[in-house]
């Protein structure tokens, strides 16, 4: 019988089963070699740098074109891992990879291949959300120097052309605007807790919300503390009366001296204000949220319905007791500008004639 084995693994096996150390010259062209390329050439492990009167071995150093070669290595692996992380780095990205996100990647890269651009460098545009925000806006106080400036301009603009009622508003006074999430209750039941709290301060608001029997009153209490506590750091809102008050030109004239005045509210009722920076709720209302869930109810005669659950969101407008104020001197002034009623005014009559149109 004739054994067929290939010549390599012969040769292979045959010097395995050498014990000499150095082989014979026609095995050495026969045993197969693995040929390994590295950037820098040998290994270097820090020997003949210091001591031994040898000095540095040339050929273990890196040549400045593999240092040049790995640099460019790591800032391209650098800038895939800047271009991929969307929303965080995590433990998983190795194992975890998006077919979809990595399918758009291959079609922008054919795009700009077809369209004559190459593959992006290490400096190509980041998505991460810190590079974003730092490219979109690069100077934040400037900004804002520059947002007061303009409101300024605006404020002393051309004379001819004063600002409007509105705009003025808008200027000298302050409301902050907050929704709920979703709360599992329906419109019909959230609306009484929305009316029982329009019109009152916050904090007295949140009290009626504490002491409620209602089981959504919570929910309305903790909205309540949120807005209020956003109100204050977002806009600066219920801080005292220490110079607004004084400054404001809203304020009443016979508050001077930072007393308790009274006014009239939009429903007719009568207050005491003690600081004009009170925290109040202004407007509330309920809208729809969607459906949570669903269930079968059944009727007589074999029927049946679907009794879906529903949800709502409670929305509050917070404002400050500088405006009740200045809205109870424009009442106030309406009707000291008002004509007096008059029952028979002196007005010329017409379409009289002297016959019957009978």
């Amino acid at each position: 019988m004739s054994l067929h084995l290939p010549a390599r693994r012969v040769a292979t096996s045959a010097a395995r089963t050498t014990t000499c150390k150095s082989t014979t010259l026609h095995l050495q062209y026969l045993l197969p070699r693995t040929q390994r390329r590295n950037a820098g050439g040998l290994f270097n492990w820090g020997w003949g740098r210091s001591g031994g009167g040898g000095g540095a071995d040339p050929m273990k150093t890196p040549s400045p074109f593999a240092r040049e070669l790995t640099r460019r290595e790591r800032e391209q692996r650098l800038a895939k891992q800047n271009m991929d992380r969307t929303q965080g780095t995590s433990i998983f990205d190795e194992e975890i990879k998006d077919p979809e996100r990595a399918r758009q990647r291959q079609q922008q890269l054919d795009d700009a291949a077809a369209g004559g651009g190459g593959e992006e460098g290490p400096m190509a545009a980041s998505r991460v959300r810190e590079h974003v925000e730092r490219a979109e806006n690069p100077d934040p106080r400037w900004r804002v120097r520059f947002l007061k400036k303009k409101v300024m301009q605006m404020a002393r603009a051309d004379p001819a052309k004063p600002p409007s009622r509105e705009q003025r508003i808008r200027l000298t006074e302050k409301r902050h605007v907050s929704a709920s999430p979703p709360v599992p209750t329906s419109t019909k039941k959230l609306v009484h807790l929305s009316h029982q709290i329009v019109g009152k301060t916050v904090d007295d608001a949140i009290t009626q919300m504490r002491f409620s029997k209602k089981k959504m009153a919570r929910e309305v209490k903790w909205q309540l503390e949120e807005a209020r506590d956003r109100a204050i750091a977002a806009h600066g809102m219920g801080l005292g009366s220490g110079s607004s008050s004084s400054s404001s030109s809203s304020a009443p004239r016979d508050n001077t001296n930072n007393k308790p005045f009274k006014i009239q509210t939009k429903d007719g009722k009568w207050i005491e204000v003690q600081d004009p920076t009170t925290l109040y709720v202004d407007e509330s209302w309920v809208t729809k949220g969607p459906w949570r869930g669903a269930r079968v109810q059944y009727h007589a005669r074999s029927r049946m319905s679907m009794m879906w659950r529903p949800t709502a969101s409670i929305s509050v407008v917070l404002k400050e007791e500088k405006t009740r104020i200045r809205q109870h001197n424009e009442k106030v002034e309406a009707q000291a500008k008002k004509a007096p009623w008059v029952h028979l005014p002196n007005r010329p009559v017409t379409a009289q004639r002297q016959y019957y149109s009978w």
